[in-house]
């Protein structure tokens, strides 16, 4: 009951700010995003919410941690994607420990952990990526410092044409979809040099 009443104000915020929602869509979108570097990928995706741009969507959706809907997962959260032709890098950031942390490489080997040379981001964050260089290219230091600004605890993906953003403590309530979407944006303009 709970979850249906906060897909019914996720669709009405949707709708009041002209954005396509879908409760339960086309999974191969999602799938096409995987496998996820740092984060474990879910059995589905519901609630999605989409804000088309010149550049490419913004999606934000609620990855589903549990075997079918009959089972409340452990954890819910909401998981916001954004492309852009830009974005030509491959890494990954995380700050923190959550439940949806990918622990099991079955698929695909972990990335290198790296440093990227800035004392404040090595000492606070785990980087992956092919080498140092690649992820403090990835991450601009006008993407660093919005991220240390906020106190960002959360999972960041770059990777060529797009990047997916985790950010801890928010659900998928209505709320928090219009405040990730702003996040969304505010992540990719300092991802991308506001290109």
């Amino acid at each position: 009951m709970q979850r249906s009443i906060q897909s019914g104000r996720i669709v009405a915020w949707a709708q009041a700010n002209g954005l396509l929602w879908s409760p339960y869509p086309d999974e191969r979108w999602f799938r096409g995003w995987e496998p996820y570097d740092t984060i474990a990928p879910p059995g589905l995706y519901l609630n999605a919410v989409t804000r088309n741009t010149p550049h490419g969507p913004y999606v934000l959706a609620e990855p589903w941690y549990a075997p079918d809907l009959s089972v409340e997962p452990l954890g819910r959260a909401v998981f916001a994607y954004a492309a852009h032709p830009s974005l030509m890098r491959r890494a990954a950031m995380r700050v923190g420990e959550f439940f949806l942390t990918r622990v099991v490489y079955l698929e695909s080997p972990p990335p290198p952990k790296v440093t990227i040379g800035e004392a404040l981001w090595d000492a606070h964050v785990e980087t992956f990526a092919a080498s140092g260089a690649e992820a403090a290219a990835a991450f601009p230091p006008r993407l660093r410092a919005l991220l240390a600004g906020w106190g960002f605890q959360g999972h960041l993906e770059i990777r060529p044409g797009g990047l997916l953003l985790y950010m801890a403590g928010l659900e998928p309530v209505a709320e928090h979809y219009q405040r990730l979407m702003g996040i969304v944006r505010e992540v990719l303009h300092a991802a991308t040099g506001g290109r």
